[in-house]
């Protein structure tokens, strides 16, 4: 099957392109390239799925001031 290398220009397309991908059973893996150091690709995959954990705390509550 073919894949697909995406490049969000922002925290709020990453989380919604994560929620789509989820919600059809997409699987995909993360890729930090801020952590790379050149001409080392394969570093900066990660083993771990964390698939039920959010990632953020955009799910918080926001706080109320007391």
């Amino acid at each position: 099957m073919e894949s697909l290398i995406v490049h969000p220009k922002n925290q709020m397309e990453l989380n919604a392109l994560k929620s789509v991908m989820k919600e059809m059973g997409i699987k995909y893996e993360k890729f930090h390239n801020r952590t790379l150091k050149p001409g080392s690709a394969s570093e900066g995959r990660s083993g771990n799925k964390k698939a039920g954990r959010p990632t953020g705390s955009f799910r918080d509550k926001p706080k109320t001031g007391e």
